[in-house]
């Protein structure tokens, strides 16, 4: 869990750097893009995509890598590639999305249009969206993996019970990243279609 921890983190890092300046980069040439036959709806849809599916093939790979080397059950494995489709789903939404409500037209560097207020925000809140997902599925399926091992498992925990807790974990986690993935997203639109370029 803590290697997938790094890779949501380096993802972040790499929505907030490439994926949030992206509305903003095409600001001033967005008059080209109004000219072809597409709604801006799907202009968003596809950088949405792009981000999610072009990050998902890497980071499904790097930590299934990960798993085999350490030789872990696979429940976990299991665990660890539904993390990963929340972390690429929910980091490439709010980068999306804040790119949409929060651009910055002034600058023509993606590197200070991530620098700014908007891209500090989408790296905070990609950050805090992580540690959330991680803890919800990592605490359940540690100590449901420790349950009957060692003198005081059998005594203060039972198996069933743990079994409960991490079903509601991953469920809760699956619910933490339908919300960072569809309200970012909805927002991002409803701010798209309303914007004017210059």
């Amino acid at each position: 869990f803590l290697n997938l921890a790094v890779v949501g983190l380096i993802l972040s890092t790499f929505t907030t750097r490439f994926i949030y300046p992206m509305i903003s980069l095409e600001g001033h040439c967005f008059w080209i893009l109004g000219l072809l036959p597409v709604e801006r709806d799907t202009i968003l849809w596809s950088k949405f995509w792009f981000a999610s599916l072009g990050s998902w093939v890497p980071c499904a790979m790097l930590v299934l890598l990960s798993d085999m080397m350490l030789q872990v059950p696979i429940l976990v494995v299991a665990v660890h590639q539904l993390t990963c489709v929340l972390l690429c789903l929910g980091l490439a939404s709010i980068a999306v999305g804040f790119g949409a409500m929060l651009p910055n037209f002034r600058e023509t560097s993606p590197s200070k249009i991530a620098a700014g207020f908007g891209g500090t925000l989408n790296l905070v809140l990609s950050a805090l969206y992580i540690m959330v997902v991680v803890v919800l599925t990592a605490l359940p399926c540690h100590f449901y993996l420790l349950a009957g091992r060692g003198p005081w498992g059998a005594e203060f925990m039972d198996e069933q019970y743990l079994r409960m807790w991490l079903v509601v974990g991953t469920g809760a986690a699956i619910v933490v990243g339908a919300v960072a993935t569809i309200v970012p997203l909805r927002r991002g639109l409803r701010a798209f279609r309303k914007l004017e370029f210059v």
